[in-house]
């Protein structure tokens, strides 16, 4: 006869323990900040046809896209609009993707990577 383990479904598994002070941690580490070169290739490899657009809109997301529109002020504005029409779910993909190659985020990322 073999018994279980305790994991999820028995009946001695009290859920899952995280390390203490584990917040702390986090806290300590900071997300790196934005880089705008990284974007423009993340951007680039969409122009290419290497990446889906829902996977380049994506992976701009994870590299903080929204808060260097943000941060760009009045000059962003238009791509910061078309970015949260995605973010909420109203424009497809691909129609971000083109508007954004269209609204000159290439030439905003690169002005900031110069900076």
């Amino acid at each position: 006869m073999w018994s279980r383990a305790a994991g999820p479904g028995s009946r001695r598994f009290r859920g899952w323990r995280y390390p203490p002070g584990m917040e702390d941690v986090a806290a300590e580490n900071p997300r790196p900040a934005p880089d705008p070169a990284k974007l423009a290739g993340q951007f680039a490899e969409w122009v290419r046809g290497e990446t889906l657009p829902g996977r380049m809109l994506a992976n701009l997301k994870t590299g903080r896209l929204p808060e260097v529109l943000a941060a760009a002020g009045d000059g962003a504005t238009g791509l910061a609009e078309l970015w949260q029409g995605w973010e909420r779910g109203k424009v497809v993909p691909l129609e971000v993707a083109q508007g954004l190659a269209d609204g000159g985020l290439v030439d905003l990322l690169g002005d900031l990577a110069e900076a």
